[in-house]
């Protein structure tokens, strides 16, 4: 194997699953805009049901929901916060 060959593999490699700083905003801001809905649905799931503990279906509902927002926004900040500071962003 000639080295030119093997170094040219070994730049591709080191290059793959390296995404572009624009389409990681592109991601970033596509994650915001869902948690941004999720937390309007939840508002409007208030306002239209009105859920206390004396229903308990319409409570838990709405606190699963709560929930999955939060966690949701969490997992998705804890990535683009990640990846910023990783080498799987390049500089374009």
């Amino acid at each position: 194997m000639k080295l030119k060959t093997f170094l040219s593999g070994n730049i591709k490699s080191l290059s793959e699953g390296i995404a572009k700083k624009s389409d990681v905003k592109k991601m970033e801001a596509m994650a915001d805009d869902v948690v941004k809905r999720m937390k309007k649905l939840n508002v409007m799931f208030k306002k239209t049901h009105d859920p206390s503990s004396s229903e308990p279906s319409l409570y838990n509902t709405f606190k699963d929901w709560e929930d999955l927002t939060r966690d949701v926004d969490r997992s998705y900040g804890g990535w683009f916060g990640y990846v910023y500071d990783s080498d799987y962003v390049g500089d374009k």
